[in-house]
């Protein structure tokens, strides 16, 4: 048996996003016999920090912000050997790499960007600026992985990176937790309350557009006053948008879950998921409802819903800051219970390539 890689990874925290769940996953899933991982994250703290493995060694960085891991990362590269330095956060890619050349690290870099190159409402300038200053340094990089090929081609095109050795990878999402998870009951008495419940999941900020979710949903009731809409997550806007949907009037039929660890179970339990985000890379908690049986509406953003979501074969896709285009879809699926079956059915096929053993081969294959 050959000798096992090392590798380190490298992110922010581990909190509650996507790719703090696809960061656990990853070192709970890889391979023990190939390899052995360490975790150096900017500050040790996040929702999943307590669900590590056990044999994954934890380095507190103890970073002020991202670019004061370099000094941090600096030493632990001069001091410890590791054969392969990884990053799963396009803002930890930077000081990762920029640690790796000051440093002389001679082993293999992996950076990672997981979300479109210039999203809207960023400051242009400063996007510029960070999109020059990772041409700059991904140049130097051994491998970038993308989470789609829409992200994949900007990198191509944008970052200039080289197409032999710019990878897609496919989170590994479908995991035991989220098989076990789904099966779990649902004790909150809201889904008993209405006739047919929504679900969305995801943090509030704009990104992720409950703006038009919002409108979209106060449309609907309209026609369809039995509906209600169950949200999970937290995020700086959550007080916004509880405002906002007592000015909207549909505060009674919307009910803020807040984080759980265990978001499977509310999407096996809804009638209908929805997307309603302005942009993504590819969005993990689409991939998480297809694979629970959901049947799912979707804005066809850049970048992922359009390469899990075949429209009207088995989800829609809808257009992208448009209430009238969701509320649409969403009523066809409540008017035809057979299609919302024949969408539940065709999902879980569509995402296969998400799977534990999937997913986490498609991290590590390349260095092999």
């Amino acid at each position: 048996m050959s000798e096992q890689k090392k590798i380190l990874f490298v992110r922010p925290t581990l909190g509650y996003g996507g790719a703090d769940r696809v960061t656990l996953n990853l070192l709970k899933g890889f391979d023990r016999s190939a390899y052995l991982c360490d975790l150096a994250l900017m500050r040790a703290e996040g929702e999943f920090i307590d669900d590590l493995p056990d044999d994954v060694k934890t380095i507190d960085l103890r970073a002020r912000s991202l670019w004061f891991m370099v000094t941090p990362l600096l030493r632990l590269l001069k001091t410890t050997k590791y054969d392969v330095v990884y990053s799963t956060c396009g803002g930890a890619s930077m000081p990762m790499m920029l640690a790796a050349w000051l440093s002389g690290y001679k082993g293999t870099t992996v950076v990672s960007e997981r979300n479109i190159l210039f999203p809207p409402k960023k400051n242009k300038s400063k996007r510029k600026l960070m999109l020059w200053i990772k041409k700059l340094l991904y140049k130097k990089a051994s491998w970038v992985t993308a989470v789609s090929k829409g992200v994949a081609d900007e990198c191509v095109e944008i970052l200039k990176t080289r197409p032999n050795t710019t990878v897609v990878v496919n989170n590994p999402i479908i995991n035991n937790d989220l098989l076990t998870g789904k099966e779990e009951p649902v004790a909150d008495p809201f889904f008993k309350k209405f006739d047919k419940v929504l679900l969305a999941v995801g943090r509030f900020e704009w990104q992720k557009d409950y703006d038009t979710l919002f409108e979209a949903f106060s449309i609907l009731l309209k026609k369809n006053p039995g509906v209600g809409l169950y949200i999970l997550g937290k995020g700086p806007l959550e007080q916004y948008y509880r405002d906002k949907a007592q000015v909207l009037a549909i505060s009674d039929n919307i009910h803020f879950g807040g984080f759980d660890k265990n978001p499977f179970k509310y999407m096996s339990a809804c009638d209908i998921y929805i997307l309603s985000s302005r942009h993504e890379g590819m969005p993990g908690v689409l991939v998480q409802a297809m694979a629970c049986g959901t049947a799912c509406v979707a804005t066809d953003c850049p970048t992922g819903p359009n390469e899990l979501i075949k429209d009207g074969e088995n989800g829609f896709l809808t257009q992208v800051e448009d209430a009238k285009s969701i509320a649409d879809a969403i009523n066809k699926l409540l008017k035809d219970d057979s299609l919302q079956t024949r969408f539940s059915d065709r999902a879980p096929k569509s995402v296969t390539r998400f799977a534990e053993q999937e997913g986490t081969q498609s991290y590590f294959s390349f260095l092999e």
